[in-house]
């Protein structure tokens, strides 16, 4: 008899967990957006510098621009002087009707001193047909780097933007175009190809493409990590082999292939440098 209830109570308790769970990975946590705040030096720096990135909004099936207007709340709130986008803003089409003027219009409402820059992800070459994603950006009032370098002389800045690693054709030796004593960032969707690039070269990397796993838990998370995603997955990293160049991993705020997230909230990251 006793053993009777303790193993009612017990799948009675298994059951509970695993609903319980599924409703907060289907319909909580993807709805959560947090600021994941970092801080960090340069003696590049003449003044404190603020950047906010975002990147895999994937706006499409289980992502809409009523979540993208929260985020360019969320940005503009942070009073950032430049905003990055590391791609894949939209994710796939299917039923979602792209509307790259709306997309465009809330873009452009992002806030920033000094300007926004974005690269392209392996979603803007998968989506080439659908929309042209460098108008739809330029609109919004970013700058597209590919394989490309922009600086930013009142804050001796230079932003380089590698092309994606996936589906485009990236420089590997676009670290080369680093400026000697400007704080040099480097832009990239895919993060793993800093192991095959002069990372010492710059100060800053910024990627995305990975979704931190978008569902986190032991044994499966690892298999399912894209190809390009699978080293650095997310947060902060030191990299180079001077141990001086900071990478850091947006988990990005969108999903794909399955509406969940789990242990990765969806986030903007405000990183503070100072001098």
């Amino acid at each position: 008899m006793k053993l009777g209830k303790f193993l009612l109570l017990t799948t009675f308790t298994l059951a509970t967990i695993l609903v319980g769970s599924y409703l907060y990975a289907r319909y909580i946590e993807p709805n959560l957006l947090m600021v994941n705040r970092e801080k960090l030096e340069s003696s590049n720096l003449q003044t404190p510098l603020k950047i906010v990135f975002f990147g895999d909004t994937h706006l499409g099936e289980f992502n809409d621009n009523d979540q993208l207007d929260r985020i360019v709340t969320k940005i503009n709130a942070e009073k950032p002087d430049l905003v990055i986008f590391t791609g894949d803003l939209i994710g796939s089409t299917g039923d979602f009707t792209v509307n790259p003027e709306a997309i465009a219009q809330s873009l452009a409402k992002i806030q920033t001193t000094y300007g926004k820059v974005a690269v392209m992800g392996n979603h803007e070459y998968a989506l080439l047909d659908e929309y042209n994603y460098t108008d739809l950006m330029n609109a919004g009032g970013f700058t597209v780097l590919v394989d490309d370098w922009l600086d930013i002389s009142e804050l001796n800045v230079r932003l380089l933007g590698l092309d994606d690693v996936y589906r485009g054709n990236p420089d590997a030796n676009l670290t080369d175009e680093a400026l000697d004593g400007s704080y040099n960032i480097l832009i990239t969707h895919e993060p793993d190809i800093v192991d095959k690039m002069a990372s010492d070269q710059v100060q800053l990397v910024l990627a995305g493409h990975t979704h931190g796993g978008q569902i986190s838990l032991p044994y499966l998370t690892e298999k399912i990590l894209p190809t390009n995603g699978k080293k650095y997955v997310k947060g902060l990293y030191t990299i180079g082999s001077a141990g001086q160049t900071k990478l850091f991993v947006t988990k990005g705020t969108g999903m794909t292939k399955l509406p969940f997230r789990f242990m990765n909230i969806p986030e903007i990251v405000a990183i503070e440098v100072s001098p």
